[in-house]
């Protein structure tokens, strides 16, 4: 019977992961349409540039919310990436495609990282950085090969990210500490500055008291990404 019930778990787990690429898939494509259009009314209009290319801007302003979680995708979108020192794309780049893994927990449970980061519905516009749905993968799909990094992800997502806190957490306030992992090893340094590689796992893991800082156990890359 246990086998039985892995059996069902795993095939309505892999019948979700389809649905939700189907999803993925079904945003690309109209996101491609609006670029398609953008692009002949460039043409008309005496215009050049089809794709609104990323900025090689200053460092991300991370100094975002500092309430406390749930934090849900910005409504503005646009103003948020501009904050993390990007640009709005008519298209998903190509040059360069990877993905990570992000977890944020508070005492063991976890906060969600939610869909639509960095990505405008309505404008159907996109950042090279973004999120698709709320498994806390992030998409790093950008028309130029550069480094993209952590704190540009919170400046999208609009919460505060600084060396020693994270929203409302900072280390010694209230007995709350920050302990971050980088592939399940302990990282030491500033969270803002850690690189986008790929098949990353980024934990940020917020305890109170005495409590031991663990990182949540090695993300399964579903197949395909």
């Amino acid at each position: 019977m246990a086998g039985t019930d892995r059996r069902q778990a795993a095939r309505a787990h892999a019948a979700e992961q389809r649905r939700q690429e189907q999803r993925r898939r079904a945003r690309r494509r109209g996101i491609t349409i609006a670029a398609i259009v953008a692009a002949a009314v460039a043409v008309l209009g005496g215009g050049t540039a089809a794709i609104v290319a990323a900025t090689a801007s200053p460092a991300a302003n991370a100094d975002g919310r500092t309430s406390p979680p749930p934090w849900s995708a910005p409504a503005d979108v646009e103003a948020r990436v501009k904050a993390a020192g990007l640009g709005m794309l008519t298209a998903e780049g190509t040059a360069l495609h990877i993905h990570q893994h992000l977890t944020v927990t508070v005492d063991g449970k976890a906060v969600q990282v939610p869909a639509f980061i960095g990505i405008d519905e309505q404008a159907q516009r996109i950042s090279a950085v973004h999120t698709h749905d709320a498994s806390g993968i992030i998409h790093v799909e950008s028309p130029e090969v550069r480094t993209f990094h952590l704190d540009q992800v919170f400046a999208e997502w609009d919460v505060r990210l600084a060396k020693h806190a994270i929203g409302p957490y900072v280390d010694g306030k209230d007995g709350a500490t920050l302990t971050v992992f980088v592939n399940q090893h302990r990282y030491t340094g500033d969270p803002r500055s850690i690189a986008l590689t790929g098949h990353e796992d980024i934990d940020l893991v917020v305890t109170h008291g005495a409590a031991t800082p663990q990182p949540p156990a090695k993300f399964v890359w579903p197949k395909g990404l």
